[in-house]
């Protein structure tokens, strides 16, 4: 993942997916802007991103 990247955000709990920008990268972590929301995203395995907020995750699968 590089900055100003354009991702595919999924919300596993719902499946609906969304456009996101890379803000932020910084080792296996990662920040991601979605409209005015910001996910803090984890590597937790190569090319799986995972992020929690407000009770829900999300994930970025790279390619």
């Amino acid at each position: 993942m590089r900055l100003d990247q354009r991702v595919t955000v999924t919300c596993t709990d719902t499946d609906k997916t969304m456009p996101g920008t890379v803000v932020r990268v910084q080792g296996d972590r990662a920040e991601v802007s979605i409209g005015d929301l910001d996910l803090t995203m984890r590597r937790t395995k190569p090319g799986l991103w995972v992020g929690n907020r407000a009770g829900m995750e999300f994930t970025i699968r790279e390619r």
